[in-house]
């Protein structure tokens, strides 16, 4: 299936009507729908089922999707990615974009992020600056190309955490610091987010984003000496917005690692700051013990 192909998404023949249509995304949002089925791969099936029921139940955009589609087919084959928006995009970088989602989607994190930068690096060549808006809408829609960024960053943040778990095994040789990965992911996803209050088109995964997120700012605090590094992770956190109980709860557990580590002073410091955002912060029990120091009620 072309990972384009919204009719294969949605498991439709093309002359599906509209009523069609709007059955078999309820039909499919039961299995897949976050809220019914919490596996990461379920999520991404969804976004997926999402952004194809959003297309064809719009007369409008059906029929120019139905238009690209009858152009694509046979000329560029299974590389429909971003054809919607650049039928004339370089072959060769069409194809590398298939591959890139085909790579992710099968889990293939570290061969997905060498496609990727790959592309990058195609991009940059052909004028592009480096760090200035070079992204994957040279050969994908909006919509698709954060779409892949989301898989990008995710394959990101898988990498870091399997090179973080195996840093320390005798014989892994790196070519990067597992922290590379680890800042790619936070970059990718903080840029979804910034876009998104631009030109909105993730609707319900700015939640997903902000909870992956919040656990990449948490695992990384732990891994941060420097004091400015620190204090950078507490903006970023407070950047998210999130509700006050969350934002509570992480400080909680970034007082719990500097009590790991024995700096008290640092945990009690980091601790009343939770308490100011959420008083009464659930859990708090053991590490207000440690520190002694009385919750608010």
């Amino acid at each position: 299936m072309s990972a384009l192909d919204y009719y294969a998404c949605l498991k439709l023949d093309k002359d599906a009507t509209a009523a069609d249509i709007k059955k078999a995304f309820r039909n499919l949002a039961k299995r897949y729908h976050p809220d019914k089925n919490p596996e990461p791969a379920a999520a991404r099936r969804f976004r997926r089922i999402w952004r194809a029921y959003n297309v064809l139940r719009d007369a409008k955009q059906k029929r120019a999707y139905d238009k690209t589609l009858l152009a694509t087919e046979g000329a560029v084959a299974n590389h429909a990615y971003g054809a919607s928006r650049h039928p004339h995009a370089a072959e060769p970088a069409v194809k590398t974009v298939d591959r890139l989602f085909q790579a992710l989607l099968q889990h293939h994190y570290e061969t997905g992020i060498v496609l990727y930068e790959q592309l990058l690096q195609h991009f940059e060549k052909k004028g592009h600056k480096k760090g200035q808006g070079v992204t994957l809408d040279a050969v994908l829609s909006y919509e698709e190309s954060r779409d892949c960024e989301f898989l990008v960053a995710e394959a990101y943040e898988k990498v870091w955490f399997e090179k973080r778990a195996c840093s320390g095994n005798v014989g892994i040789a790196e070519d990067r610091p597992p922290r590379y990965y680890c800042e790619r992911a936070m970059a990718m996803y903080e840029s979804l987010l910034a876009a998104e209050t631009q030109r909105p088109c993730f609707r319900h995964f700015t939640r997903e984003v902000k909870d992956r997120l919040k656990m990449l700012y948490l695992a990384c605090y732990k891994d941060c000496t420097a004091r400015n590094d620190k204090a950078v992770l507490l903006g970023k956190v407070q950047a998210l917005h999130l509700p006050k109980r969350e934002t509570a709860w992480i400080y909680k557990k970034i007082a719990e690692c500097y009590v790991e580590i024995n700096q008290l002073p640092e945990a009690r410091e980091v601790l009343q700051l939770a308490f100011e955002i959420h008083p009464r912060l659930a859990g708090a029990k053991k590490i207000c013990e440690t520190l002694n120091i009385v919750q608010p009620v």
